[in-house]
């Protein structure tokens, strides 16, 4: 492998760029994140990814790069300024971010050990909180990625560094401990208020920067969990080329041995191809090259439903109440949380923008208590075409019974102002809901304890045999997930469930009594 040799400043003095040549890219990225921004707005998808403090970074650099262009450029400080723009690190971000998946955020920190505080003149100063700061997020919160544009040179000067600190510590006593000063990585910037405690639990900053942010990104994901699991954490190298140096292999050893994964330059990666140097340019792909990508970043809200679906009593309702067929007049006479859902319905359609793609191509199954349920609130409060949409959607009594999935489709369409799927596969099956608590984690005990019985029928069945639960019920799906989070074993999986957006009572439910 090479040798390199590292100069007292860590960086090599490379050609600077023109602050003209860099405003441009500047704006080229600041002209992406606004399509994108635009995008996302056409798409309704604009609460789904958050990108202002992103792009207001990119602005605030933007201003920056402005008055460095009037500046003399052969001025000292002129150069050092452009040597040391954020410019390419964000620009390696929005690199980065196009290669993902279901883009949530970029910027956001974790904290984990937070403080409780102290009684009021009583006891040392509380200990500040402890956090990771994570670029982006993507995989719908599933993959945190940390982007840092170092160099070979510069990650060579913080281990030689380093090294000096050790020896230094090793010579102290035990009373004595060396407080060395750390360089900060891009986007590792302390919080304000926060700088005396940000790292690690012993207080030992004589690492690696890359190291210590690979520990505290561990230390943070372990506090989070999505769908039962902890978020993955991947660096992006884009200026270190793994096998080149052996010394910067061992960082990047060492990186991986706290369970992150490493991406470098030139480095097929594990979601697309980066290549070296974090290039800035941008702007250069065709608008419809663009809307391919930007595509790609939204988060697929199926894509963790399984072939097999156990549709809860409150999605059953959903299918069939007169709310979600036809529109219908917000009358005063109608209870006001009727008169929400209609308004609602009036916007989302649910059943053609949300469930009839969810069930789509699937088998669909319910529990004999769900499906017992349902019967009983239809047959007390159902208008005539609620009872025969329950008798086509479960394939019994005189509208269902004995009739072929497509007579039942098209019966079904008959009833609504919407098409229905012709992979919409009815009747729902029912089932006997029955299950096994042996089959499950241990926690499942605690979790039934918190569940009614027709509750425990529907997410127990789900979960015992593998599938997906599709319920409207947020109150019970996040208590479920809770006691399985922070009274389960780590690596215990609970129910999966996917959440329905909105509710949908049948129209006689909530009408006001004269």
């Amino acid at each position: 492998m090479a040798s390199l040799v590292v100069s007292d400043e860590g960086e090599s003095q490379t050609p600077v760029t023109s602050a003209d040549a860099l405003l441009t890219k500047c704006h080229e990225l600041l002209d992406e994140l606004e399509k994108f921004q635009a995008f996302l707005l056409q798409e309704k998808k604009e609460n789904t990814v958050q990108l202002r403090q992103f792009r207001n970074s990119v602005i605030s650099e933007l201003k920056s790069l402005e008055k460095l262009a009037r500046a003399d450029p052969i001025a000292e400080r002129t150069i050092h300024t452009l040597r040391s723009s954020n410019l390419p690190f964000y620009s390696a971000v929005w690199t980065a971010a196009k290669s993902c998946t279901g883009l949530v955020l970029f910027n956001k920190r974790f904290y984990w050990d937070i403080p409780t505080g102290r009684p009021v003149n009583s006891g040392p100063k509380p200990r500040r909180k402890r956090s990771a700061l994570v670029d982006i997020v993507a995989e719908d919160g599933e993959l945190w990625i940390k982007v840092s544009t170092i160099t070979e040179s510069r990650l060579l000067f913080e281990k030689a560094k380093a090294g000096w600190e050790e020896l230094d510590s090793d010579s102290d006593t035990e009373e004595e401990q060396h407080d060395g000063r750390r360089v900060v990585a891009e986007g590792a910037d302390p919080v304000p208020g926060e700088e005396d405690d940000y790292g690690s639990e012993d207080g030992n900053d004589n690492r690696v920067e890359l190291l210590r942010i690979a520990e505290d990104l561990c230390r943070a994901a372990k506090k989070v969990y999505i769908r039962y699991r902890h978020p993955r954490i991947l660096f992006i190298l884009p200026k270190i080329v793994e096998g080149h140096t052996s010394a910067v292999d061992a960082i990047l050893a060492e990186i991986r041995a706290t369970g992150a994964r490493v991406q470098c330059a030139s480095e097929p990666s594990l979601f697309g191809t980066y290549t070296n140097g974090a290039s800035c340019d941008h702007n250069t792909e065709a608008p419809a090259a663009l809307t391919t990508i930007f595509s790609r970043l939204l988060i697929d809200p199926l894509m963790h439903l399984t072939l097999t679906l156990n549709i809860d009593c409150t999605v059953l309702l959903a299918l069939v109440s007169d709310l979600s067929h036809s529109t219908l007049d917000p009358s005063p006479m109608l209870h006001r949380a009727i008169r929400r859902q209609i308004d609602l319905e009036a916007n989302e359609k649910l059943l053609p923008s949300s469930l009839y793609p969810a069930m789509a191509d699937r088998d669909l199954v319910c529990t004999s208590l769900a499906a017992k349920r349902m019967r009983e609130i239809v047959e007390q409060i159902g208008t005539p075409s609620e009872r025969l949409r329950t008798e086509l959607l479960l394939g019994e009594g005189e509208g269902g019974n004995g009739k072929p999935p497509a007579e039942l489709r098209a019966r079904f369409a008959e009833t609504s102002e919407y098409t229905v799927p012709e992979d919409w596969r009815l009747p729902i099956r029912v089932e006997d809901g029955t299950y096994e608590l042996s089959a499950l984690p241990a926690v499942a005990e605690r979790v039934k304890e918190e569940l009614t019985e027709i509750n425990r029928s529907v997410f127990f069945y789900g979960w015992t045999r593998g599938w997906t639960t599709v319920s409207s019920n947020r109150t019970v799906a996040k208590l479920v997930e809770a006691v399985v989070e922070n009274e389960g074993e780590e690596g215990d999986v609970g129910p999966m469930v996917w959440l329905c957006a909105t509710a949908r009572s049948l129209v006689g439910k909530e009408k006001r009594r004269h």
